[in-house]
């Protein structure tokens, strides 16, 4: 059953999200490389706790399933880019500073 606290179109755009911040726009950016706009950002921005545990619950679900589908080797494969991974995804924090 759909949460009715999660907003689709933001947990679609951090579905996307690479998060680290560029350094040319100061944005994060989709997985293809393309930087947020400002609406983007915003929107990300807006997030809620909600939103973020379930973008990890669903990467979490994503993740087992493949275990079940790959061999050892395509699995390594699957992982490499998350292992090279400077930091984890934090949960966005409303009016920290």
């Amino acid at each position: 059953m759909a949460n009715p606290d999660i907003n689709p179109y933001v947990f679609a755009l951090l579905y996307d999200s690479d998060f680290k911040r560029r350094d040319d726009t100061g944005t994060w950016s989709h997985l293809d490389g393309r930087p947020f706009s400002k609406e983007e950002q915003a929107l990300a921005f807006r997030a809620t706790l909600a939103e973020f545990e379930e973008l990890s619950a669903q990467f979490t679900r994503y993740r087992n399933y493949t275990q079940g589908l790959t061999s050892k080797d395509e699995q390594a494969e699957f992982d490499r880019p998350f292992a090279l991974a400077d930091e984890r995804v934090r949960p966005f924090t409303a009016n920290t500073f």
